[in-house]
């Protein structure tokens, strides 16, 4: 005897309750069949992450929703589907382009269940574009010290031929700040030659042009044969670039023979340098990026300026080096007098790149000692201590609200706001024994040897109030109407179980602490 019937009020209350849930929550959720791979439902929450109405996702399979580049691929989903319908659930990052431009990070849950009695694949998706995004500028401030550190190695002691220097330039920065990197240098005949290309990606070589074949450009705006990109860079003397730019807007500033590699890989971001030395430009450096990575950003454009006027410096001296080399070969067979005035100017190029050795250990906007300096000075401070048992304490500062400060203020004043933060460090630990440094970015910090806890933490408040009475205008600020800065702070006896990576990382969560906390403050780790 069978059961009473289902009241269909009830079924119809059910049913309405569980598509209220479908709607509201947080996550995607798309339903597809096993068999042909076809959407079969889907929530509004899915269209809202990807731009896309209900109707548009349900002609579409979600391994139409990709990049297009690996891994965001057709084939690469279907492989993820494939191994869930065969009862193994996955989890994936799914990176889609967004009909605004912007790109958008899935996390996706791919499981097969049944529903309404026949076996289905459910898939889940998080929006995790605001993680990636963070996860990415934390990552690119770390390259952006790599690629400063590597280039500043390259360049160090470069004698007349500047060939491999100009390689090793182009490979750092195709590798640390991405992606493609064109180094073109003004020839006798004030036109742009291509130098050196360099790009990451496997696959990517093939794209490219060969250098022989690449015609000269004009160096400025007007005339013919005249380009965007590099060839207005030249002529003007100021940098270039672009965000989130359409394929249309990048072909612009890139000659033609390379629009294959920026079709292929979605190159939607441009940055070009002018290599500048005496008030002219002797070349420029052309960064493409392209596929998931984020757009080129101030700090970015502030970092290949840095180092395309080192490299125009470098390249001046190795010029004048091999042109000197030429003459003294000529001179010495006239006559000893000509040989010493020879030896006078190679002392003075050796003098020049003894300057050079010493920019790679200093920070070229404010003076103070660079991430590289500063790795080195800790480690031999905390190796000390731990011999002697003594104190060791570290400072790490970041000035607060600094985005907003440059998105106001301009990049110009954002960096002499930064020099101000730094003349104040010089002032307050001006001992022998301290080391103030520029971190990365908007980030300092003071190694202290010796120091106890109550003069670490009397350092510490000095500093800080040092920078808020400077009383530098921040009219974008949530904490002062002027400029301040967070601290956090370690000090410690250095024991054998001591090492550098232990004091960054306690100084780091005491300044997590002190942003968390309100800014403008000062913690001392625990």
């Amino acid at each position: 005897m069978s059961g009473p019937s289902p009241d269909p009020g009830e079924l119809y209350l059910s049913e309405q309750r569980f598509q209220a849930i479908y709607e509201s929550v947080n996550d995607g959720i798309l339903i597809q069949d096993l068999d042909s791979g076809a959407t079969l439902d889907v929530n509004h929450r899915f269209g809202e992450f990807l731009g896309l109405s209900q109707q548009q996702l349900l002609a579409t399979e979600l391994a139409d929703t990709g990049l297009g580049i690996w891994p965001y691929t057709r084939e690469v989903a279907i492989d993820w589907a494939l191994k869930a319908i065969q009862g193994e659930p996955q989890t994936f990052d799914w990176l889609c382009p967004h009909p605004s431009g912007q790109l958008v990070w899935l996390e996706v849950n791919m499981r097969r269940t049944c529903i309404g009695g026949v076996d289905r694949l459910l898939v889940t998706a998080s929006n995790i574009t605001a993680r990636k995004r963070l996860e990415m500028e934390a990552t690119a401030r770390l390259k952006r010290a790599e690629a400063q550190n590597a280039v500043s190695l390259a360049l160090a002691g470069v004698g007349p031929d500047y060939g491999t220097a100009l390689k090793l330039i182009a490979q750092h920065m195709s590798t640390s700040v991405g992606d493609l990197c064109i180094l073109d240098l003004v020839g006798d005949d004030g036109l742009l030659h291509t130098e050196v290309v360099s790009q990451p990606y496997i696959g990517g070589d093939p794209l490219l042009p060969a250098l022989e074949s690449l015609a000269p450009m004009a160096a400025g705006v007007l005339g013919p044969g005249a380009l965007l990109g590099a060839g207005q860079v030249a002529g003007t003397g100021q940098s270039l670039r672009l965000e989130r730019a359409t394929p249309g807007e990048v072909r612009e500033h890139l000659p033609a023979a390379f629009h294959p590699y920026l079709d292929h890989f979605r190159v939607h971001s441009l940055l070009v340098a002018p290599m500048r030395t005496e008030g002219s430009t002797i070349g420029t450096i052309t960064l493409a990026k392209g596929g998931s990575s984020r757009a080129y950003s101030m700090e970015d454009e502030a970092t290949l300026q840095s180092l395309a006027d080192r490299a125009a410096l470098t390249i001046t001296n190795a010029r004048l080096y091999a042109r000197n080399l030429e003459q003294a070969e000529a001179l010495r067979r006239a006559n000893q007098e000509l040989e010493r005035r020879v030896e006078e100017r190679t002392a003075e190029l050796e003098d020049a790149n003894a300057r050079l050795r010493e920019m790679a250990l200093q920070d070229g906007l404010t003076g103070l000692a660079n991430r590289r300096r500063f790795d080195t000075t800790l480690d031999n401070e905390v190796r000390r201590a731990r011999r002697t048992g003594g104190w060791v304490a570290l400072l790490l500062g970041d000035v607060d609200f600094f985005k907003k400060y440059n998105d106001r203020y301009g990049h110009l004043a954002g960096d002499e706001c930064l020099k101000a933060v730094a003349r104040v460090m010089r002032d307050v630990f001006r001992r022998a024994e301290d080391l103030p440094a520029r971190y990365g970015g908007e980030e300092f910090a003071v190694v202290i040897a010796g120091s106890t806890p109550e003069q670490a933490a009397f350092s510490a408040q000095r500093f800080r109030k040092a920078v808020e009475s400077l009383g530098i205008p921040h009219a974008d600020s949530s904490v002062s109407e002027v400029v301040t800065i967070s601290v956090g702070y370690v000090v410690a006896r250095a024991t054998e179980a001591s090492s550098p990576a232990w004091f960054i990382s306690r100084a780091d969560e005491a300044l997590y602490i002190s942003k968390a906390n309100g800014r403008n403050r000062v913690t001392q780790a625990d």
